[in-house]
């Protein structure tokens, strides 16, 4: 399938390329990696007139600011990610999300900023639509969904790999539009609406990633179901963060996020509840799975059933749990 034509600008500031889209505003589109923007273009799922590419823009290297925080540029490879001391040290947990992520030609083309504003996807969407599915459902401007025939809303899930772990560590955002910066907590950034799931304005570009940095005794698990491994989008994918006492054994604060369910990231809150203040064991594992499970709802597809998913859950959570304890 060929690209359609459009109009290439290749700014070289990201002040600039936040007023290229001021000016052309919803004709443009901004690509970083180009691995979500172009493969939606050959498909005529966005169709800009113009195309803010970043790649001239030079990528600053991650540091960790008087502030407490480890600052990641959003235009940073995700295969570059893997790579840095800094990030493997601070935040591994995001690092072992990115690694899931695609294979290594899409890691070493894709952005982390990219992957944050990942378009959500559905199998009767993300298609060629030239001879099948032509009404146009919710995410095309339409009034239906294929779906779900009866029901009154876009129902295409968020499968970003890089979610689920930004909200486990309670990132930051950072935008700029030209006028100015500002940081909203990464799990704000979702608005649980398919049809715009990111709550990026138009102008808006995502500039770095801020992570609290810790010292606290801490274990990490980051699991993806999915046909063919990293290759695939997600069938659930699931985060863990344990934060433990002195004695290593007992759990003082826990963060559970679900991905790949729903048009926004899930937190397990009452499976977190569950591992407060516990000794970790196997047991509480599979008690806190079966908690995490039964609070998800996930969005069925026409491949996997909602009780599939939700034993995806349980399984995954599980198992990422068992592997942050032995991460401790």
């Amino acid at each position: 399938m060929r690209l359609p034509r459009f109009e290439l600008k290749q700014p070289e500031s990201l002040n600039d390329a936040a007023e290229l889209l001021y000016r052309y505003g919803s004709s443009a589109g901004l690509a970083a990696g180009g691995t979500d923007l172009f493969p939606r273009l050959k498909y005529r799922l966005a169709a800009p007139d113009v195309v803010v590419s970043l790649r001239r823009i030079p990528v600053g290297q991650p540091v960790e600011d008087p502030e407490g925080y480890l600052i990641i540029d959003a235009l940073m490879k995700l295969a570059d990610m893997g790579r840095s001391e800094i990030i493997q040290r601070n935040a591994p947990l995001l690092v072992e999300a990115a690694h899931w992520i695609g294979s290594s030609q899409i890691r070493n083309m894709a952005t982390l900023g990219g992957n944050v504003c990942l378009e959500t996807r559905c199998m009767y969407f993300n298609q060629s639509h030239d001879f099948q599915f032509v009404e146009p459902c919710f995410k095309r401007g339409g009034d239906l969904c294929y779906l779900m025939p009866k029901g009154r809303k876009c129902w295409a899930v968020c499968m970003a790999d890089t979610a689920p772990a930004l909200v486990c560590l309670d990132a930051r955002i950072e935008l700029t539009n030209g006028d100015g910066t500002r940081r909203v907590p990464f799990a704000d950034l979702f608005t649980g609406n398919s049809v715009k799931p990111i709550d990026v304005g138009p102008t808006d570009v995502v500039t770095r990633v801020l992570i609290p940095t810790s010292s606290a005794i801490r274990g990490w698990g980051f699991m993806k179901s999915s046909p063919r491994g990293g290759l695939e989008f997600a069938t659930v994918n699931l985060a863990v963060l344990l934060e433990m006492l002195d004695d290593r054994e007992t759990c003082s604060n826990a963060r559970i996020t679900v991905g790949a369910v729903s048009a926004s990231p899930q937190r397990a809150h009452k499976a977190e509840e569950l591992l407060k203040g516990q000794k970790l064991s196997t047991d509480l594992f599979v008690a806190a799975a079966q908690a995490a499970a039964e609070e998800i709802r996930p969005v069925p597809r026409p491949d996997y059933s909602r009780s599939y998913l939700k034993e995806c859950v349980k399984i995954l959570c599980r198992d990422s749990l068992t592997m942050a304890r032995g991460k401790i």
